[in-house]
């Protein structure tokens, strides 16, 4: 090999190389044996694992197009013979061969006068075949030509099976996110499926962004890669909720289903002692020795211990209204701290009917959490960042947990959890937060809260838009493209492909 084409062939085997995606690497060998062998047509034939016969994965020239569908069996025709052999071949005259099968020719109407055929190869494993047809200008394949085309044939080889390897990583790594997410979300089953919708979102929110033209955010761009980094960031985004206790995580009422029952035990005690204080009483009348009135006093005690049940039930009552998300229960909250003052009688002393820690958890205002429950969720977002960044990412994921890391933030620094104003926040993550606000707002499957119809929680975001909390350019480009139909009616278990 001349200095030349020795110079050529490095130049392509750095092109080949510098590509990992395996339909781009074998469109760059086609591209690359037509120059090599200055031949009219070229093309590579993979050998398919599952049937062991050779498929035409790509071919250039005239009639490429028409060969996709040929299958060649393992020692049909010259390829076949050389991918059973793995040895290369030289033919100038193949007409003449008896190895030639005409069928390739005789459906794409091309006529076949020579050909370098050579097996492409990766740690001693057969891969497929290569093989250039017709010198241009009616010349011959020479022992030169074949020498260059089985080095080339090696080179292509090994940036297949590399491009390969590093799809299988690229899957595996897939594969462990999406496990990773599914066995987060099983610890919430309400919420499931959350994250993938919020990737749906963010990434269709993203490709709005990346096509306009006008306003801020006109000369932002986002090529393949950082899509990918932005998806990975999306559907991770709740990854630190790992760092959640479960019973906050999936706290529906404001009181804990175990809280709730000493609750109502207590109230059933109370009722108890009330019905054994009655029957002292109407004992204490029958003991009394007098006959007059005894009717009529009997019945007053009735009556009285009627009430007092219905005060008791009227208060339990009052407990279970205050102990959903929001409510208040009649009466509103000064009624609640009227129950704790009142006492009633247990076997180890005077007791309230609420204690002070029960009173403030059916107090809250909004939601079901107390102060300390909410920093701890929204402690998720830091075990998000600190889970994330212990990742060895690659370049091109590296901004994973730094954009995951400020979905709660909000741009006029009331977000959450460094309270970082907008220039400080990432735009992916801006898209993120319009995401999974929305989401949250008209997902169906929160235990604390009734989904909100979809021109609700736009009307939401465009309110939290005008107060300065979220992007508005964004929210506009969302309800404008309608993102937000990218999750209507889709089945809880779609899950987006995340490469």
């Amino acid at each position: 090999m001349g200095d030349e084409a020795l110079k050529k062939f490095q130049e392509i085997s750095a092109l080949l190389n510098s590509s990992l995606d395996p339909a781009e690497i074998r469109r760059r060998a086609i591209d690359a044996a037509t120059a090599i062998l200055h031949a009219e047509a070229c093309s590579l034939l993979l050998l398919a694992e599952e049937s062991g016969d050779l498929y035409f994965e790509v071919a250039l020239g005239a009639k490429g197009d028409q060969v996709q569908n040929v299958r060649v069996q393992m020692g049909q025709g010259i390829a076949g013979h050389v991918a059973r052999t793995g040895r290369p071949l030289v033919i100038n005259n193949v007409q003449q061969d008896s190895r030639f099968w005409s069928e390739v020719d005789a459906q794409t109407g091309f006529v076949t006068r020579n050909m370098v055929c050579v097996p492409v190869t990766a740690r001693d494993r057969l891969l497929g075949v290569l093989q250039a047809l017709n010198k241009k200008g009616g010349g011959e394949f020479d022992e030169r030509d074949l020498e260059s085309f089985v080095a080339f044939g090696h080179q292509v080889g090994i940036a297949i099976e590399n491009a390969k390897l590093y799809d299988e990583i690229q899957h595996l790594f897939e594969g462990f996110v999406s496990a990773s997410v599914q066995a987060i979300e099983s610890r919430d089953p309400t919420t499931s499926g959350h994250s993938h919708r919020v990737a749906l979102l963010t990434c269709g929110l993203a490709e709005v962004v990346d096509r306009t033209d006008g306003g801020p955010y006109a000369s932002t761009q986002f090529n393949d890669e950082q899509m990918r980094e932005l998806r990975f960031a999306a559907v991770l985004h709740d990854f630190g909720k790992v760092g959640v206790r479960e019973h906050v995580l999936v706290k529906a009422r404001k009181l804990y289903p175990g809280d709730l029952a000493l609750v109502k035990a207590r109230f059933d005690f109370i009722k108890r002692t009330a019905e054994v204080e009655m029957l002292r009483k109407k004992v204490e009348v029958l003991q009394s020795g007098s006959r007059n009135g005894i009717k009529r006093e009997l019945s007053r005690l009735d009556q009285d211990l009627a009430r007092r049940l219905k005060e008791l039930e009227d208060m339990f009552a009052h407990v279970l209204d205050c102990n959903e998300p929001g409510g208040t229960g009649r009466g509103g909250y000064d009624r609640l701290q009227e129950m704790a003052r009142l006492r009633f009688e247990s076997f180890d002393g005077p007791k309230p009917y609420l204690t002070p820690e029960e009173v403030t958890a059916l107090s809250i205002p909004g939601g079901t959490l107390t102060t300390e429950e909410r920093l701890e969720i929204e402690s998720h977002v830091t075990h998000t960042y600190e889970y994330l960044r212990k990742i060895p990412w690659s370049k091109s994921l590296q901004h994973v947990p730094t954009i995951a890391y400020a979905h709660h933030e909000k741009l006029d620094g009331t977000g959450y959890p460094r309270r970082i104003l907008m220039d400080q926040i990432p735009v992916q993550s801006r898209i993120m937060t319009i995401a999974d606000i929305y989401d949250a707002l008209a997902a169906a499957d929160r235990p604390y809260k009734a989904a909100v119809p979809p021109t609700k929680a736009l009307e939401i975001l465009e309110q939290k838009a005008g107060r300065g909390e979220i992007d508005g350019t964004l929210v506009t480009l969302f309800v404008e493209a309608k993102i937000y139909t990218r999750t209507a009616k889709r089945p809880r278990t779609h899950r987006p492909r995340l490469s």
